[in-house]
């Protein structure tokens, strides 16, 4: 049988959660999935050589499998059932469990099944936060922002496993997900020191100069995010067409 291929530019065939569940094949015979319980702790001493941590409420969420919950009803749904599944999600529970109900952890495992890189994707807790400071929004409201921005809380490999592209397909895949669901923009920040630009911008990131801040108008919040002159945010929107 003839190779599947996709057509340059072509949209990505829809992922499940069945199928973001069981992964795919990674670089260098790797299998990129999503984290489960028995891998929290593999995950954080990852993430620990990025200067993050698993969020401890996102951690136990993952080791009881409710991480991402909203996220892998979406994948399986449509858009409106998305934003129905996720209402009804945050009405029943407390701000930690909503927020990890919409945050996206992805491992690369090795041939032994061993995680030997990690990707933390969380809500954005700054933007939700401020949301609710700054623009008066409810908590409710406010974690509906969540539905649309996500943010890159932590990308690792192993020393021994770097530079073999794992760090690039866990980025990508979690972008499939977050644009099946029409995410507006994910984003995040490191260390100016740890010279990432290149990284990023080759993925599709715009990176900002260090200490740059963005504004949110575009999708008409009355604030922004700001950065430490010691940090360099990236971003990517959404396309407009």
């Amino acid at each position: 049988m003839a190779k599947r291929t996709t057509k340059k530019g072509a949209r990505p065939a829809p992922l499940s959660a069945d199928r973001l569940r069981a992964g795919w094949p990674g670089p260098v015979g790797s299998h990129i999935r999503l984290a489960r319980a028995q891998d929290t702790a593999e995950v954080d001493a990852l993430l620990t050589t990025a200067g993050v941590r698993i969020i401890p409420a996102l951690r136990s969420a993952i080791e009881a499998g409710t991480a991402g919950s909203v996220l892998l009803a979406g994948l399986s749904g449509t858009k409106n059932t998305f934003l129905s599944d996720a209402a009804r999600t945050f009405a029943g529970q407390n701000m930690a469990e909503s927020m990890s109900s919409i945050s996206l952890t992805l491992v690369a495992a090795d041939g032994q099944g061993q995680p030997v890189g990690a990707l933390s994707v969380t809500a954005p807790g700054t933007i939700i936060e401020r949301a609710m400071d700054q623009a008066g929004y409810d908590p409710l409201r406010a974690l509906t922002l969540g539905l649309v921005i996500a943010k890159v809380h932590g990308l690792a490999v192993a020393e021994a496993a770097r530079g073999q592209g794992l760090a690039a397909a866990l980025l990508k895949r979690a972008w499939q997900v977050y644009a099946q669901l029409d995410y507006f923009m994910l984003y995040g920040s490191y260390e100016t020191e740890r010279n990432l630009g290149a990284f990023y911008t080759q993925h599709g990131y715009t990176v900002l100069a260090p200490g740059e801040g963005f504004l949110l108008d575009r999708i008409g919040l009355p604030f922004g995010i700001n950065a430490g002159n010691d940090q360099r945010v990236f971003t990517r929107w959404r396309s407009r067409n």
